[in-house]
């Protein structure tokens, strides 16, 4: 057993040890009434059958059945139990996990494919959940089975008994061989899957590019080489794991059939009464099931080892730090200071130095990939800056309190999805908003403007990531929601890239009424335009800072971008 399960198994033991308790009192209480079935057995073939008492047999086959409907109860609630249990384990641990990952650092979760995340969380989550939660009480419960067993069959007849307990070393033997290549088959197994998932994932985010382009089979070739990966290694555990449990039916079977063979000779020759051949026979396969259970116990922690790994790279990450004491000030300059960021060892930002004062309206332009929008995901603190600081009067970012931040700091992207709900419900988001809030909301942001093309207008469902609606419209959708929460920092970061410039000229005025700071990017130079300042990027960095007109003067990069880039 590896760190990583023994560490799985301890942290069930934190935070399942009651439901554990509870099965484990409920199995020890099904062992006793079990235990008892050979001897009552015994007693009907030994006492009453052979000896004739036909005028008790009525009255103890009552009591017998009483009994085994007892045992039986027990038995139910303690399956029943169990399978309560693991299920509520699958969902709390979905719920921490999805949590952790909302909680967790953006720069460490981006790391992560999308497809494999939700491959833990829905496919590993189950295996993990029976190994926290009912692998240690489980294992217990049955090796005290194996136990009390072991002693019922040495009292009724230890010569037999040795038979049986001779057959059990190889179960052992079956296990230990197969340990190590079994979790190499389940590790690459869930390493398949997770991709399988994330390329299923991939294929249907991108249904709109495919049929346009007519890539229909080239990616239907290219999901199937990922299925047909994963089956073939999930195929090959499959067959492991039956090839260890054939072996071990096989015995299951043979060592019965010996012990009725020699215990019919004891029979014979009077060593032994035929009531306790009869109850020894009957009890025999049950020594088997606790075996078997262990064993598939043993193959589940050693399966499980890959996927506690898995599990614990995501409780493991680390979280945001929200521990700033400081409110949102209302003085809110904001000033870049000397600014570095480096992603996957690339450095994406340098040296940035940047003032925005309260209430000022700026522009950010530059080439692809030169930096903007990573300026602003440093602003929300989705990443903080691997050196330098950012100041919010005079404070780093990092001293107010996360919470804060992004109550009044609000960013907004061309590409952000809306959720399989309501209009709005996409805009209000659970939060309670006056009608006159709402409708301030949508008219700034122009949704009103579209809303009666709508079956159910406000009421309308949007679909997966907003695909009912054109992108323009989605885009006026998001900004409402960010308009009615009042924010104190607006980003615009290419969030109108889908208007037509009516609309956008229209949103932009609306704006002008907002006592709030407005951070734009957009290739649009009717946008710009209306910025008090442009800022430059480029390479990350910045080369050039003003108002437009003198950056047309001055900056021979910002006008190549005006020619070449930006839509007049």
């Amino acid at each position: 057993m590896n760190k990583y399960a023994k560490r799985l198994i301890k942290y069930g033991i934190k935070n399942y040890k009651r439901y554990m308790i509870i099965v484990l009192i409920l199995g020890i209480i099904t062992i006793i009434f079990g235990s008892l079935r050979p001897f009552f057995l015994q007693y009907l073939i030994d006492e009453i059958i052979s000896l004739q008492k036909i005028n008790i047999l009525p009255y103890f086959l009552i009591f017998l059945t009483g009994v085994v409907a007892l045992e039986r109860s027990f038995n139910y609630f303690f399956n029943t139990y169990h399978r309560k249990v693991n299920f509520l384990t699958i969902k709390n641990e979905q719920i921490k996990l999805y949590n952790k990952i909302q909680n967790s650092k953006f720069v460490e979760y981006s790391k992560i494919d999308s497809g494999d995340i939700m491959s833990r969380l829905l496919s590993d989550i189950d295996e993990n959940a029976y190994t926290m939660a009912l692998v240690l009480p489980t294992m217990v419960f049955n090796f005290l089975w194996l136990f009390v067993i072991s002693l019922v069959l040495i009292y009724l007849n230890w010569q037999l008994s040795l038979i049986v307990f001779v057959s059990l070393p190889f179960y052992w033997i079956i296990i230990r061989s197969s340990q190590s290549k079994l979790q190499n088959y389940s590790k690459n197994e869930r390493e398949s899957f997770g991709k399988l998932t994330s390329s299923i994932k991939e294929k249907l985010d991108g249904q709109l590019v495919i049929r346009i382009l007519g890539k229909e089979k080239y990616f239907l070739n290219s999901i199937s080489n990922d299925a047909t990966n994963w089956s073939e290694r999930a195929t090959k555990v499959g067959i492991f794991q039956i090839t260890i449990l054939n072996i071990a039916y096989f015995i299951n079977y043979i060592t019965p059939v010996i012990i009725l063979g020699i215990g019919g000779l004891f029979a014979i020759r009077g060593n032994m009464s035929l009531g306790t051949l009869i109850a020894f026979y009957s009890f025999v396969p049950w020594i088997y099931e606790p075996i078997s259970i262990i064993n598939e116990n043993f193959v589940q922690i050693h399966r499980a080892e890959p996927l506690s790994q898995r599990f614990f790279e995501i409780l493991d990450l680390p979280e945001e730090e929200s521990d700033g004491i400081y409110s949102f000030p209302k003085n809110y300059d904001i000033k870049y200071n000397k600014v570095s960021f480096t992603y996957k060892d690339e450095l994406v930002l340098k040296d940035i130095n940047l003032y925005i004062d309260k209430n000022e309206k700026i522009a950010i332009v530059g080439t692809s990939g030169s930096g903007k929008s990573t300026m602003m995901n440093l602003l929300v603190r989705l990443y903080d800056p691997t050196s330098g600081e950012i100041l919010l009067e005079d404070k780093n970012l990092k001293e107010y309190n996360l919470q804060e931040i992004r109550e009044h700091i609000k960013l907004v992207r061309g590409n952000d999805p809306l959720f399989n709900m309501s209009v709005k419900e996409n805009i209000m988001l659970g939060d309670e908003f006056s009608d006159q809030e709402f409708n301030k909301a949508v008219k700034k942001a122009k949704v009103d403007k579209f809303i009666n093309l709508l079956d159910e207008e406000y009421d309308t469902i949007v679909g997966e990531r907003g695909s009912k609606l054109s992108d323009g419209q989605r885009q006026r959708v998001a900004i409402a929601r960010a308009l009615i929460r009042n924010p104190k920092v607006l980003i615009l970061d290419e969030a109108t890239s889908g208007v037509d410039s009516q609309t956008e000229e229209e949103i932009f005025e609306e704006l002008k009424e907002y006592d709030m700071t407005l951070i734009i990017i957009s290739h649009r130079l009717s946008t710009i335009r209306k910025a008090d300042k442009v800022v430059v990027l480029k390479d990350g960095e910045i080369i050039g800072e003003g108002t437009h007109n003198e950056l047309i003067e001055s900056s021979p990069v910002y006008k190549e971008i005006i020619e070449s880039q930006l839509v007049v």
